[in-house]
C-alpha cells in the first residue's frame, strides 16, 4: 500500500453502510483499510482499484483480534486520516424479554469493541495531531421505540461516548462525530417488521426511504475539509423525524 493519499479506516466495509462509504471514499481518492469478519465480492471489486487499498481480517467481540488488525493496519498503512465505526448487530425486543447475556453480547460488538478499535487509532492519531472520527449510531438511541431496548442503549452509549471522545481529543485537532440514521435500506434494515417501519413513516416529514448512499455521502463530507469546525455533533439523518 502506498502512502500518496489519505487512508480512512472502516469498519464492516463488507456490506451494506459500509460497503457504501467505503465505494464512495475509494471514488473520491481515498486509501480504503477495510476492518471486517469476511469480505465480499463488492468489497473485493473496491478493493482491486488500487494498491492504497487493503483488507484486514477483524472480529469486534474478539479483544486479541481488534489489537491484531489495528496493529497490521497501521503497519501496512500507516496512521489512518479518519476512522469510520460503522460495523454492528441488531436485535430486537421488549424490556421484559431481553436476555441480558445476550444483551451483552450485542454490545461488544456495538460498543466496547468500538471503543477498542477507536481508543488504538486514536492514540496514533494524537501523535499526528489530526484525524477524523465518525461513529454510526441510530435514531433508536433517541427514540424511546418499544423493542429497541438492545439495539438503541448500545448506540446510545456510542453516542455519549462520541461526545466525550470529541472533548477530549479536540487538542489534538481530531473531530469526533456521530451520524444517527433511521431505518436504512440493507440487510439489517428489512428485519425490521413492516408494522414498525409504517410507524416510522408516519412520523417522518419527508417521504421515501432512506438509502446507504446517503450515509456515505455525510461521511464523506464529515472527512473533508469542509467539515473542520464540526465535532461532537450527532448528524439525524431520519427524513425529519421529530422527538
Amino acid at each position: 500500500m502506498t502512502d500518496a493519499k489519505p487512508i480512512v479506516a472502516v469498519t464492516g466495509a463488507n456490506k451494506g453502510i459500509g460497503l457504501a462509504i467505503a465505494q464512495q471514499l475509494a471514488a473520491e481518492g481515498y486509501g480504503i483499510a477495510a476492518l471486517v469478519r469476511q469480505s465480499s465480492d463488492a468489497l473485493d471489486a473496491v478493493l482491486q482499484q488500487g494498491d492504497q487499498h487493503a483488507r484486514f481480517t477483524m472480529d469486534l467481540a474478539d479483544d486479541h483480534s481488534i489489537t491484531e488488525a489495528a496493529r497490521a493496519m497501521l503497519a501496512l498503512a500507516g496512521i489512518p486520516a479518519g476512522l469510520v465505526n460503522c460495523a454492528g448487530t441488531a436485535t430486537g425486543g421488549l424490556f421484559t424479554m431481553t436476555s441480558i447475556s445476550d444483551m451483552r453480547q450485542l454490545f461488544d460488538v456495538n460498543f466496547f469493541g468500538q471503543l477498542a478499535l477507536t481508543q488504538y487509532v486514536a492514540k496514533k492519531m494524537m501523535r499526528a495531531k489530526t484525524g477524523s472520527i465518525v461513529n454510526v449510531a441510530s435514531t433508536a438511541a433517541l427514540l424511546a421505540d418499544p423493542g429497541t431496548l438492545s439495539y438503541g442503549s448500545s448506540k446510545a452509549a456510542l453516542i455519549h461516548a462520541t461526545r466525550v471522545m470529541a472533548t477530549e481529543l479536540g487538542s489534538y485537532n481530531i473531530r469526533v462525530n456521530a451520524i444517527a440514521p433511521s431505518v436504512v435500506e440493507t440487510e439489517m434494515g428489512q428485519m425490521m417488521d413492516e408494522k414498525s417501519r409504517n410507524r416510522l413513516d408516519e412520523r417522518s416529514a419527508l417521504s421515501g426511504v432512506i438509502n446507504p448512499e446517503d450515509i456515505a455521502g455525510l461521511v464523506s463530507f464529515l472527512m473533508s475539509g469542509q467539515s473542520a469546525k464540526i465535532t461532537g455533533q450527532v448528524l439525524r439523518v431520519d427524513r425529519g423525524m421529530p422527538f
